[in-house]
């Protein structure tokens, strides 16, 4: 009998719409750092938390950070900027190049990536207010929604639900010399903020997905009831939203999925 591999389950899931995966740059500075071996975001649970929706934003998104990155971290006290001037001149290139090679500032960047219960993403959708607009505390932010399908930012009782309500993470580390072939694509291309530039380096990965140790705790599906509670309890949702019309059938609902998904998975490595 040949065991089904994590890539291979989360594959399955995706075409049936069992689960959803969102996306995440992390820079070595980042306030919430997710933490690969406890599948969590740990540290300050008051701060927000953001994430792609689509792949597509978080390559625009990981292609700004990294040249933010650069030109307030690396090139800060210099003459250099990633400017169009300056790459496409050959003796600021090669400097360029030189002070990224030599820099800490770049170091630990990693793209994440997130397999969490299809009813969470339903959730985001259903109680997400603009970012621009936001008029109440620790609610679901939308971000750049106009932006390459955009992102989410979530803080409090609803960090604690992503968190419980992950399948799979892996990491997929952005090195050094990754940063040198971005560089270049910049040079290069029509664009420096394009998310072509560095939608091959990343894709030429083999991003490896661990599977979340609490789906082996038959006594999670608690937690993820005290997440739901809290968010009914701090109205963190929308007027319009399921969970303020029927808050117990909403939380019926997470809970039966993430149980059926649960034993779903399971099963299937022991097939």
């Amino acid at each position: 009998m040949v065991k089904i591999t994590d890539n291979e389950m989360i594959q399955r899931l995706l075409e049936e719409e069992k689960v959803y995966k969102f996306y995440r740059f992390q820079g070595h500075s980042s306030l919430e750092h997710y933490n690969i071996r406890t599948n969590r975001f740990e540290e300050d649970r008051t701060q927000y938390i953001y994430f792609s929706r689509t792949l597509s934003h978080h390559y625009y998104f990981t292609v700004k950070r990294v040249r933010q990155t650069i030109n307030a971290s690396v090139l800060r006290d210099t003459p250099y900027e990633l400017s169009r001037k300056q790459l496409n001149n050959p003796e600021d290139f090669s400097n360029i190049k030189k002070l990224v090679i030599n820099s800490e500032e770049i170091r630990g960047l990693n793209s994440i990536g997130l397999v969490c219960d299809y009813t969470f993403y339903d959730l985001l959708r259903d109680n997400c207010i603009n970012n621009m607009t936001k008029t109440y505390q620790s609610g679901v932010e939308r971000v750049d929604r106009r932006v390459y399908g955009g992102g989410y930012g979530v803080t409090g009782a609803w960090l604690d639900l992503f968190n419980d309500l992950v399948y799979f993470s892996a990491y997929t580390r952005i090195n050094t010399s990754d940063i040198l072939d971005l560089l270049d694509k910049m040079r290069n291309g029509n664009s420096q903020a394009s998310p072509k530039l560095i939608k091959d380096i990343l894709e030429s990965k083999i991003r490896t997905y661990s599977i979340a140790e609490e789906l082996y705790d038959g006594f999670h599906k608690y937690k993820i009831m005290e997440d739901l509670d809290r968010i009914e309890e701090e109205n963190l949702f929308l007027p319009e939203s399921d969970f303020y019309k029927n808050p117990r059938k909403t939380k019926q609902k997470v809970l039966s999925r993430y149980k059926k998904r649960r034993d779903e998975i399971l099963r299937g490595y022991n097939e």
